[in-house]
């Protein structure tokens, strides 16, 4: 069984630690996932729909990667179609917290041929299982979990969107279904993006610190994590020894 040695950091929480630790991980690739958690979608730029710079730049390279070493990959994308009704309390409150005007639920059913849609970059492939999830987390009432025990899956690479929703709570899901986490840092939400306009500090290197409590969060309770370029070059070495 080939062995995968990926570079992680931690934090290390407690009296005379309060700081981050740095190790390399030594991990059989066959028991490793490359997981994307919400990267379906693009964005409006100057009228055309283009990939998340982040998508594109950090994420499709990492995912590159990991279909060059034969890693398995899987998806989970947002279908609320399932609970898209009056009584679902979610959409109740995310119709004051998310929109200004109208029914969230309400609009998913009014898609019942839907499909996530993804740029060519980060597109699945035949074989790479794409679990549709009603709320935040990949393994909520899905069958990712199945997937991943059938295939001996232990440690999940994580990606995705966002570093306060869907990306953490998938995460911490994990974590509590027994898999070792490693999140990809950079390949989620860049610095700012998911910051309240009265959380932005520009002088934290996560660009605000709602970003910032969400990552040192993930880093003292829930996993490792590495960066993209990191990854690929890990991937590289596993390429090279083969």
């Amino acid at each position: 069984m080939a062995n995968f040695e990926v570079p992680v950091r931690f934090y290390k929480d407690y009296p005379g630690g309060y700081d981050y630790g740095y190790e390399d991980l030594a991990l059989p690739l066959e028991r490793s996932c490359f997981l994307l958690v919400d990267v379906d979608g693009s964005y409006s730029f100057k009228g055309e729909r283009v990939p998340h710079p982040t998508t594109q730049n950090y994420i499709a390279p990492a995912l590159e990667a990991a279909r060059a070493v034969k890693m398995k990959v899987a998806y989970v994308h947002n279908d609320l179609r399932l609970v898209a009704d009056p009584g679902c309390m979610a959409g109740q409150f995310w119709n004051r917290t998310k929109i200004p005007n109208g029914d969230l639920m309400e609009s998913w059913t009014r898609r019942p041929d839907y499909e996530p849609v993804y740029v060519d970059c980060v597109a699945p492939r035949p074989g790479e299982p794409n679990f549709p999830k009603w709320m935040w987390s990949g393994f909520r009432d899905t069958f990712l979990d199945q997937r991943l025990r059938s295939w001996g899956i232990e440690n999940l690479f994580v990606v995705g969107y966002s570093r306060r929703a869907c990306l953490h709570y998938t995460c911490a899901e994990a974590m509590g279904h027994n898999y070792r986490v490693i999140l990809l840092r950079d390949c989620s939400n860049p610095p700012g993006e998911i910051e309240f306009p009265d959380t932005l500090d520009d002088s934290l290197p996560e660009g605000g610190w709602v970003n910032r409590m969400m990552l040192r969060q993930f880093e003292h309770l829930i996993g490792f994590t590495t960066t993209s370029a990191e990854f690929v070059a890990s991937c590289k070495q596993v390429g090279e020894s083969a």
